[in-house]
């Protein structure tokens, strides 16, 4: 009989290096488009609203408001969807962003160690989706400030900038014609810091 082999000594496997992505600047992009179209869809739709208000109180015919207040309807619909579009797209950005974050950074508010997964879930629950959004910027920010300290990089951290574009975003309106273009300054200054930092761990030439 042959002798049994001795048991194998479980050998600890160092985890894998944090993987580091380009951004998600096509997503950034489109975005922005989006957002662009949904401000001009709004736009006519407020002057639909003002025609058929002011059909309304001239006591216009039925057949001569309706068209008026149809268009109202639709444009205002299409400009939604298209806020919609834009902000799936802007949490796909999120997504790419808060992955590069080391896991030890990604904390949000007391919440240690968030998964992008679930750092994406959360912000579609209503009502807590805009202080989690919030809590999100705020992570991002002090994750890169903190890379600094062993991957140097010269861009400013747009912190403030980040917070404004997510604060605004809670007012009716304005998270249409600014918040939109404020975001898409805090993505743009976040993604040169990405960039920097993608260059700095390349091998040279």
């Amino acid at each position: 009989m042959q002798p049994h082999p001795p048991h194998a000594v479980a050998v600890p496997i160092e985890s894998a290096p944090h993987v580091l992505h380009p951004p998600a600047a096509r997503a950034r992009k489109i975005a922005l488009a989006l957002s662009f179209v949904a401000v001009a869809f709004s736009l006519v739709c407020g002057f639909s609203a003002r025609r058929a208000y002011g059909l309304y109180r001239q006591t216009a015919a039925p057949d001569t408001l309706l068209p008026w207040v149809t268009a109202f309807l639709v444009l205002l619909l299409i400009a939604l969807l298209l806020r919609m579009a834009a902000a799936i797209c802007e949490l796909f950005w999120l997504e790419r962003t808060w992955s590069n974050l080391p896991g030890p950074l990604r904390r949000v508010g007391p919440v240690h160690e968030v998964s992008s997964g679930l750092a994406i879930a959360v912000s579609f629950v209503p009502g807590v989706a805009w202080v989690w959004k919030l809590g999100l910027i705020v992570g991002i920010a002090n994750g890169f400030e903190a890379i600094r300290s062993h991957t140097p990089f010269r861009s400013l951290v747009p912190k403030k900038l980040g917070m404004a574009a997510v604060i605004v975003g809670w007012v009716p309106g304005l998270n249409v014609y600014i918040a939109p273009f404020l975001w898409e300054l805090f993505a743009r200054r976040i993604d040169v810091c990405m960039n920097e930092i993608l260059a700095s761990d390349r091998p040279p030439t």
